[in-house]
């Protein structure tokens, strides 16, 4: 099994990052056979999109390639060829990271205009989806302020992109307030690493 974690954390010391090895700790934990890859997108070579729309004309119902050359295309290739799909991100002023933003907006190949928006390839069967999140706002007020609104649908969103047949979230909140907060959520990570092992 392999699992590609795109992560979109600009402080590799922070909670989102903290979530995700705490993930993996339960995903292993439940099945050690596994394959990890990791994409740190803040250190790989992203170009802004320029707009052209060139990969959106590409007639390719899976793999519309982008015109321009960096690092991508073999990001994105990993995690359409991926069992799990992490996306790891910390919540900034209602968004996911810029960094995060930037990869999603070179995903334009993955994505057909017809009848809305919508994948170029059918999901696989199985395939999973992992959204791990992280805000500064305690649960439940990250949600009941919207704080969470726009994560969860551009994640869930690329995750049918990426094939994914299911989504999973972790809507992470106050992390930093204390000790007892940061375990909790550690605590969900875990188990959310435990659940996805075993679909």
């Amino acid at each position: 099994m392999k699992i590609v974690i795109l992560d979109g954390a600009h402080n590799k010391q922070g909670m989102t990052l903290k979530l995700v090895a705490k993930f993996i700790d339960g995903f292993k934990a439940a099945k050690s056979d596994v394959q990890i890859v990791t994409h740190d997108l803040l250190n790989e070579d992203i170009k802004f999109c320029r707009g052209c729309e060139k990969c959106v004309q590409d007639k390719d119902p899976v793999s519309a390639k982008c015109v321009i050359e960096d690092d991508s295309e073999k990001i994105k290739q990993d995690a359409l060829e991926s069992d799990v799909v992490v996306f790891a991100t910390p919540i900034y002023e209602y968004c996911v990271s810029s960094v995060m933003k930037k990869f999603l907006e070179r995903c334009l190949t993955l994505v057909t205009f017809r009848m809305g928006i919508t994948s170029r390839a059918k999901a696989i069967k199985g395939k999973v989806g992992v959204i791990i999140c992280s805000s500064g706002a305690p649960f439940p007020f990250n949600h009941l302020m919207g704080i969470t609104r726009y994560p969860k649908f551009a994640l869930r969103l690329t995750s049918k992109l990426f094939r994914c047949d299911k989504v999973e979230m972790l809507m992470a909140g106050g992390m930093a307030m204390s000790a007892k907060m940061q375990a909790k959520w550690e605590n969900k990570a875990y188990k959310l690493g435990q659940k996805v092992a075993r679909k």
